[in-house]
Parts: C-alpha cells; structure tokens; sequence
C-alpha cells in the first residue's frame, strides 16, 4: 500500500522539486518570485464527442445517441485505472477533463457504452521564466494528435 500512495505522488513532488529549483536561478539578472506554491490551473482540455461520418454530436442535442453519464474515462496510473475528473456542461453541450499528472505523458481511457475503448495521451510540459508550472503540452486520441498547448481554451472535437 505505502509503495502505491508513494508512486502516485513521486512524480508531482518531484515535478514541484524543479519548478522551485528552476524559479530560483542565481544567474538571473533579475529578483524571481514569489511563485504559487501550486500550479494555477491543473492540466485539462475541453471536448466534444461527433459521430465520423454525421459530425452529429453524440452526447449532447435532439440526435444525441448517448446520455453524458455512459461516458466513462479512466486515468490509467501504473497499469491500473483511476478515477480522471470529467465535467459535464449541459448548457456549451461539452466535457472538460482534468488530471494531476503521474507521468510525463499520461494515459486515460475514454468508454461510450458498449463502443471499442478509445486511448487518449496527455503529454506535459513546463512553461518557461521565473515561476514554471506543468501544462498540458498536446494530447493525441487513438493516435493523432487532436489537441497542442497553443490551443488552449478551445473545444476539441473527438470523432468516434
């Protein structure tokens, strides 16, 4: 049990360890800090779910075929799957998904129903300067890439 607890929070403390070493730089010309003991936002990307060939959206609409709740996703953690914090916005008709990274990418699982499994992979990166925090760098589903950092804040379409 202690080697579980101690892998699920090895990598973030190790992750927080260099953002405090890298914000305090003697050769910088300039005072750093003070920085956020947390990261302001956790890693998360917006999205909705379309059928391939309709682009008619799947969870959300007069046509939808799924109700929000038999969308299932896991964050994948040392081979065994974990709860990820999915949020339903029935108003915008989409999902955010939000994790704490265990890895340098991460890996969940998206379920709809009955359908085949879907694999997403988040990758993390550091922004750079004074205070560096962990971002969602680019996240690929089922292989290609459908999201990268310079698209934050916009609504990722996922073709099922």
């Amino acid at each position: 049990m202690k080697t579980i607890i101690y892998k699920r929070i090895a990598y973030p403390l190790m992750l927080l360890a260099g953002f405090i070493l890298a914000g305090c730089n003697p050769h910088s010309m300039t005072k750093c800090g003070p920085c956020p003991a947390l990261a302001q936002v956790i890693p998360n990307m917006t999205f909705r779910v379309v059928d391939k060939t309709t682009s008619q959206d799947l969870f959300f609409g007069a046509q939808a075929k799924y109700k929000p709740a038999q969308l299932k996703m896991f964050h994948i953690i040392n081979g065994k799957p974990d709860t990820a914090v999915l949020r339903t916005d029935t108003v915008n008709h989409y999902f955010n998904i939000s994790l704490i990274p265990s890895h340098p990418v991460d890996t969940v699982t998206m379920q709809i129903a009955a359908l085949p499994q879907d694999e997403l992979l988040f990758k993390m990166g550091i922004t750079p300067g004074c205070c560096p925090f962990v971002i969602l760098s680019s996240v690929s589903f089922n292989g290609e890439i459908v999201y990268k950092s310079a698209n934050a804040g916009s609504v990722v379409v996922l073709s099922k």
